[in-house]
């Protein structure tokens, strides 16, 4: 895969992200996220992310009919030879339909005696594949009520089900476009390829061989999207929810070079990282990184504001001193002399000279944040979002996505 500076995300396993938080914080890392979605479904997307997606073309849609191809052999070796347990412990009656949540969101059951339910599109699985889960009575076709449209092409199945299709579906369409994946959700997986269909089947199951894999299964955040996310964590407010999407749009646009050097260090960062990406206990790589970041981008953050706090204090200090003396034959538009006009004279060039000094001073400025890279861009992203830094839960709440495994 392409290092972070030039990679994008795949987001799942939905087709709508659920955490506009996340989504604004994802919009200061990634450079674009793609999402897995039907050519002939129509979204329902919020405000934040079509302002994301029309003005900074940071949300792609794209069509998975060739993943969808790809992991149907799986599925198939699953119901194969598992058909009967999946059956015992994952079936789904048309019953138990009154139980699901038929709200835009489609997720779980209200009823705590009930399954919880999740929906897959159709176009989402391949049609024999569809037969099948409903002829081995693991899925039911439904129709859900979406905003005030009523789609009739979705499959309603185990929540657990649909978690893992959709990893699948997402690692396999990801591995193939060169994406890296990202989640919002608590019960998304990070898959690779290589799991079997015992492995599968242990994991829905939650047979013994679930246990062994689950570490492997809860993934969190790749190593780069973990220091990427804990460093912009030294500037984003804690009130995120309150920066519109048109402020990040303007931050995207204006300072995209430093944007690039800061995903490019953060690259450097997990390739020099790598090998703590073995650590198993999470809270123990999250004190690694925490220290990386520290070295890496607060420090150099701070050095930065206080060599420009130095620069400011310089251009006030020196206009005190400036000389308020002009040639006699300088004249103002209009043909007003200056010459014998001493208060006059003495004015306008104290301007002449706070406007060099101003000049001198943005030249000194614009190098120092030249030299700065990654922490530039982290300090215009202070500057345009606010002073007030987020708490330090920035990555607990990443890392929380992934389940509890992640977190050690």
């Amino acid at each position: 895969m392409p290092g972070p500076a030039s990679g994008l995300g795949l987001y799942y396993p939905y087709f709508h992200v659920r955490d506009e938080r996340w989504l604004k914080i994802s919009a200061l890392y990634w450079p674009a996220i793609v999402r897995i979605v039907p050519e002939d479904y129509a979204v329902r997307d919020s405000r934040t992310v079509r302002v994301l997606a029309d003005q900074a073309g940071f949300i792609e849609n794209v069509d998975p009919a060739v993943a969808v191809d790809a992991i149907a052999p799986r599925f198939f070796e699953l119901l194969a030879g598992h058909e009967g347990a999946l059956r015992a412990g994952l079936r789904v009656q048309q019953r138990d339909m009154a139980a699901f949540d038929h709200s835009a969101s489609g997720t779980s059951a209200t009823a705590p005696h009930r399954p919880r339910l999740a929906a897959l599109h159709e176009s989402q699985v391949r049609p024999d594949l569809t037969r099948a889960l409903v002829e081995a009575g693991l899925a039911v076709r439904g129709r859900l009520t979406l905003s005030q449209e009523v789609d009739a092409r979705w499959l309603v199945l185990r929540e657990r089900f649909v978690s893992l299709y959709m990893s699948c579906l997402a690692e396999e369409f990801g591995s193939a476009n060169h994406l890296e994946l990202t989640t919002d959700q608590p019960h998304a997986f990070a898959l690779a390829n290589g799991w079997s269909a015992d492995l599968l089947a242990g994991y829905l199951l939650r047979t013994p061989m679930q246990a062994a894999t689950k570490a492997a299964a809860q993934a969190g955040p790749s190593l780069a999207e973990r220091i990427g996310i804990l460093a912009l964590g030294l500037v984003v407010p804690a009130d995120i929810d309150r920066v519109s999407a048109e402020q990040i749009v303007r931050l995207r646009r204006r300072h995209g070079r430093e944007f690039l050097a800061f995903r490019q260090a953060v690259g450097q960062a997990a390739a020099e990282l790598a090998s703590l990406a073995d650590i198993p206990d999470g809270r123990t790589l999250d004190a690694y990184l925490r220290n990386e970041v520290n070295d890496r981008f607060a420090l150099p953050l701070d050095e930065l504001r206080q060599c420009l706090a130095g620069m400011n204090l310089g251009a006030a200090t020196a206009a005190v001193n400036v000389k308020t003396q002009l040639p006699s034959s300088v004249t103002l538009a209009g043909g007003a002399w200056l010459a014998g006009q001493p208060l006059v004279a003495g004015a306008v060039a104290a301007g002449f000279g706070l406007l060099a000094i101003g000049h001198t001073s943005r030249q000194a400025r614009g190098t120092a944040l030249a030299a700065a890279g990654p922490a530039a861009y982290l300090l215009h992203t202070g500057n345009a979002l606010s002073q007030r830094r987020m708490l330090s839960r920035t990555l607990d709440r990443m890392t929380g996505i992934a389940g509890p495994a992640a977190r050690g």
